[in-house]
């Protein structure tokens, strides 16, 4: 036989569960402020947002009687300062001078998370009067990149002294805000990353439009080629039985050239060419050409034929030639010493 057994709760346990389930409900409720402030700080557009989010929101896991952020240079040099439920006019100069003070003399001191006493304020030596409806005493969180550079800093004032654990998640939410100024800063996010966005879009659009018009901008060129006749295949064949090769006919004759990449890179079929061969001119008709991408690793290829010259006739040999009419596009221009000196380093 089995008998029920009920036991009658004990109240002292229950309280003792209800204070926990306090405490717990509270951390979690701070906890809470923090990611969400953590995440509000990487949608603000500007600055002042970021600065009048910090001393407004953060009483909701902090209590506190008057906020103070600043930020500041990397080289210590203060921005504006915010005050919680002051405006910026010419009644509240004098708070905010104070403020400004104070930000100066905690960026100098190089103090970490700190609390602030009376003693500790006497040495400060502001010029303007400490307000005689604030505390003095507080907490002051520098906003302190990970690689410890100083950005700016937060002041909470209140009589209460603040807990560990509070002043570890202020610390957190320092360094947020610090990263913060710094991408908003950079452009990363906010009005001032969007807008530097569309810059640089625009910005691409427009060297890419540049650059490809530049092709279409001819910048004329002397280029000195090797060159040689070219000599048909029975021509070649009968100087190889014993003919001489003077007896090739030098009328009409096509000349074969070497041009190198940072040469005239403009050049196609029915281009005219002219040359000064021992003090005659001639003039020559591309018929063939390698591509210029070709080029780029080696020496483009052309057949030239002869179409103008004072008796008719081709020159009777050709080692190089200048021609004095070529012409290549800007960016090649521009790139052909470059070019030339990466060929030769590879020995091409």
């Amino acid at each position: 036989m089995t008998d029920d057994l009920t036991q009658t709760p004990n109240p002292d346990t229950q309280a003792a569960y209800q204070r926990a389930d306090q405490q717990d409900s509270l951390g979690m409720r701070a906890l809470a402020g923090l990611f969400l402030l953590e995440h509000e700080f990487r949608r603000v557009p500007e600055g002042a947002d970021l600065a009048r989010l910090v001393v407004n929101r953060l009483n909701r896991f902090a209590p506190y009687d008057c906020a103070v952020f600043w930020t500041c240079s990397p080289r210590g040099k203060i921005y504006d300062v915010t005050i919680s439920g002051v405006l910026r006019s010419k009644d509240t100069k004098p708070i905010l001078n104070w403020g400004n003070q104070l930000g100066q003399w905690l960026t100098k001191s190089a103090f970490s998370n700190l609390q602030l006493t009376p003693a500790l304020l006497e040495t400060a030596e502001l010029k303007t009067p400490w307000p005689g409806n604030l505390p003095k005493k507080g907490l002051y969180v520098p906003l302190r990149r990970e690689d410890g550079n100083l950005r700016g800093g937060i002041v909470l004032l209140r009589a209460a002294p603040w807990s560990h654990p509070v002043r570890i998640m202020l610390d957190q939410l320092a360094e947020a805000a610090a990263y913060t100024v710094d991408a908003l800063e950079a452009g990363v996010h906010g009005r001032k990353g969007a807008r530097r966005g569309f810059a640089k879009l625009a910005t691409t659009l427009v060297f890419l439009s540049l650059l490809g018009a530049s092709f279409f901008i001819p910048i004329p060129v002397n280029v000195d080629v090797p060159a040689r006749l070219a000599v048909s295949a029975a021509s070649q064949a009968g100087a190889q039985s014993g003919g001489s090769p003077s007896t090739v006919p030098r009328a009409p004759a096509q000349i074969d050239l070497q041009i190198p990449p940072q040469g005239a890179m403009a050049l196609r079929p029915g281009s005219r060419l002219k040359t000064r061969v021992n003090g005659i001119d001639y003039e020559l008709e591309v018929e063939h050409i390698t591509p210029w991408l070709a080029g780029l690793f080696a020496d483009r290829n052309i057949r030239a034929r002869l179409v103008g010259a004072p008796d008719g006739l081709a020159p009777a040999e050709l080692q190089s030639i200048t021609i004095e009419n070529a012409a290549m596009p800007l960016p090649l221009y521009l790139l052909r010493g470059p070019i030339a000196a990466i060929r030769n380093g590879l020995g091409l």
